[in-house]
This record gives structure tokens, C-alpha cells and sequence, in this order.
């Protein structure tokens, strides 16, 4: 039996633990597997989270065909103060924040693209985001 065997504990779906025997490389492998569909779950969350933006009215009408026209113009009216509130942004705040919520690129992309530190993208990023915030409850 080979020695260099490393012990993964796996946390199940209704929440048994289950402990699996692999070698390095393996562990490697499911390692780097599980970094990326976390990476994938960030994105398709963040693009799901724009989708709906984006969508914006005609989406709502078609996929919500009950909803009152009420709730459509509280919709509309969101819509446009939160457009309203994006141009208000510099442009590198814009750009940046559009390249990661509308491209899915990642702090790290955005700054290689720009040929920048990463640090100062993330918190580009997250200023915006405390301005738009400021904005939108004005």
C-alpha cells in the first residue's frame, strides 16, 4: 500500500462528512478544480446579479406578465436613478466597474489590463460602489 496517500474530508449535501484517500497530485488537481468553480460561482453570481439589471423592463414585462403596471414603473423609476447614478462615476470607476460586473473579469484581469495594481482596482471598485450608494440615497 502506498504511504504518500493524504486524507480530503468532504462535507456532504445534508451534512455527513465523508473522507477520501488520494495521492498528492490528485489532491493537487481537486485542489485547483475547487478553486475554479468557486471563481465560476463569483461570476455567474455577479453576472446574474447585472442580468437583471440589464434586463431591465421589457424583461420583467415578459418574464412577470402579471405583474401591475405599478410595480413596472417602480421598476423603471430604479432603473433610471441607478443609470443616472453610474454616470455620475469618473470613467475609471465606470469602466471598472462595468469590466468586472458586465465582463465578469476578475480585480486581478482588470488591473493587467490596465497595468495597474490590483489593490487600487478593488478598492476603485468598492469606492463606486459606496458612491453609488451616496447617490442613490440622496
Amino acid at each position: 500500500m502506498d504511504k504518500s496517500l493524504i486524507a480530503i474530508t468532504y462535507k456532504t449535501a445534508n451534512g455527513n462528512r465523508i473522507c477520501v484517500e488520494v495521492s498528492t497530485p490528485v489532491k493537487e488537481l481537486l485542489e485547483q478544480s475547487d478553486r475554479q468553480i468557486r471563481s465560476q460561482r463569483r461570476q455567474d453570481r455577479r453576472h446574474l446579479d447585472y442580468v437583471d439589471f440589464i434586463g431591465g423592463l421589457s424583461d420583467a414585462a415578459m418574464n412577470h406578465p402579471q405583474a401591475d403596471a405599478a410595480d413596472l414603473v417602480m421598476k423603471m423609476e430604479s432603473y433610471r436613478q441607478l443609470y443616472t447614478a453610474i454616470g455620475k462615476l469618473s470613467e475609471i470607476q465606470r469602466r471598472r466597474l462595468l469590466l468586472h460586473f458586465v465582463d465578469n473579469l476578475t480585480h486581478r484581469q482588470i488591473a493587467e489590463l490596465e497595468g495597474v495594481d490590483r489593490g487600487s482596482v478593488g478598492r476603485s471598485i468598492k469606492h463606486a460602489l459606496i458612491q453609488l450608494q451616496k447617490y442613490l440615497t440622496e
